[in-house]
């Protein structure tokens, strides 16, 4: 494997990248064969200089292999590759390179832009693998639109060499900003925007550390409303409130269970929102019994509901009511 300083840096970050669930599953059916090879190309300790070699002595089907594992559409000619699409080639997808840095890696015959790119700085990069890393399929997707490097466009039209720009922390954000608020006549769709939100958040909070303390402020603005409504509304009305947001929940779950199991037709629906009434009716006569059998408005009941709504929380979220039951 090489050893340049810069790759096995790169390498090393991108260890922690999680390819899409899509990519895993075309990967799958050829996964085995191409481990046998991974490991004969480590074995031979192989480098940008002797990958072509190494190539030249797999058989027609070991080549077959590579050539769907990566995804390519033809069949491997070995002569028509670089040093660099051959040495990709008997990669994983996560320690591809574009060792002669023109913006794309090349895997066989093939050019494409990596998921993270190199140009990245450590510690932009680690925050952008992190923060794609809990993203879903389409989020992830839609947000790898933001390494695209705009001077590979511009040196096309220009017809003048490419430099590839550095994607630092200040480009991703010119980036974030031009697809959330678009100039005229450009135009992004809500969906992109929700995606670009989704992931821009998740990349400050790893990048800036701030991570504990969102949380942190998230939790203690949901201890005020809490309190608030508990507060303002009452013991009785909080805690029918309080149960009717957990019955909502339910019979959404309800809803989306009954429909992956029946399907969504016509017959279906209609027998589904029969089962769904019969399942509310069920839940709200739990819930009236509950209230009848409290004493409402009563001294202590305001303590005595926050405690018993304490054992559904785990001991974080508990901690700041627990302190203010005791001052």
């Amino acid at each position: 494997m090489e050893t340049s300083a810069s790759y096995q840096s790169y390498i090393s970050s991108m260890q922690n990248y999680q390819t899409t669930e899509g990519r895993k599953n075309y990967q799958e059916p050829f996964s085995k064969q191409f481990e046998d090879i991974y490991n004969q190309a480590q074995t031979a300790d192989i480098n940008l200089k002797n990958a072509k070699d190494f190539l030249e002595e797999l058989s027609s089907t070991e080549l077959q292999t590579l050539q769907k594992y990566s995804g390519l559409a033809e069949a491997i000619d070995v002569d028509a590759i670089s040093t660099e699409g051959a040495y990709n080639l008997l990669m994983h997808d996560n320690e591809q390179y574009d060792f002669n840095n023109d913006g794309v890696a090349e895997v066989g015959i093939s050019k494409h832009m990596l998921p993270v790119p190199t140009t990245m700085p450590v510690d932009v990069r680690n925050a952008y693998i992190e923060a794609m890393n809990s993203l879903d399929d389409k989020d992830k997707l839609m947000s790898m639109m933001l390494t695209f490097d705009m001077s590979r466009i511009e040196s096309h039209i220009n017809g003048t060499p490419y430099t590839p720009k550095t994607i630092d922390y200040t480009y991703l954000n010119s980036r974030v900003d031009s697809i959330l608020n678009p100039k005229p006549p450009a135009f992004t769709s809500q969906e992109t925007k929700e995606s670009i939100r989704t992931f821009w958040e998740a990349f400050e909070a790893s990048y800036t550390g701030d991570k504990t303390k969102t949380e942190e402020s998230e939790e203690d603005s949901a201890v005020a409303k809490f309190l608030h409504d508990l507060l303002t509304k009452g013991a009785a009305k909080f805690l029918a409130d309080f149960n009717m947001e957990k019955i909502q929940a339910k019979i959404d779950e309800y809803r989306k269970k009954l429909i992956e199991k029946m399907g969504d037709s016509p017959q279906a629906m209609q027998e589904i929102e029969r089962m769904v009434a019969d399942f509310t009716k069920q839940l709200m006569e739990e819930l009236q019994a509950s209230l009848d059998s409290s004493e409402e408005d009563k001294p202590g009941s305001i303590d005595a509901i926050i405690k018993s709504i304490l054992k559904m929380k785990d001991d974080t979220s508990a901690k700041p009511l627990e302190e203010l039951l005791s001052s």
